[in-house]
């Protein structure tokens, strides 16, 4: 199937795991840029915590893209 097929059916679930990625992103560039203000085990959570939604995000739109949610 063409990619771009595959993405406008796919759309909804695709746009929520695309917005999460971009929560993920935007929450560790601020703790990133407020990092002098903010403890050293505080940020080390927050960015593993970040990176960790960062990972599920994109494994699950890959997972829904290519081969889950079938129409």
């Amino acid at each position: 199937m063409d990619l771009l097929q595959l993405l406008q059916d796919r759309a909804i679930p695709l746009t929520l795991f695309a917005t999460l990625g971009l929560f993920s992103l935007m929450f560790s560039f601020a703790l990133y840029k407020s990092k002098p203000r903010l403890s050293k085990g505080l940020v080390t959570m927050g960015m593993s915590l970040s990176f960790l939604l960062l990972l599920i995000s994109a494994a699950s739109f890959f997972f829904t893209l290519f081969i889950g949610y079938n129409s």
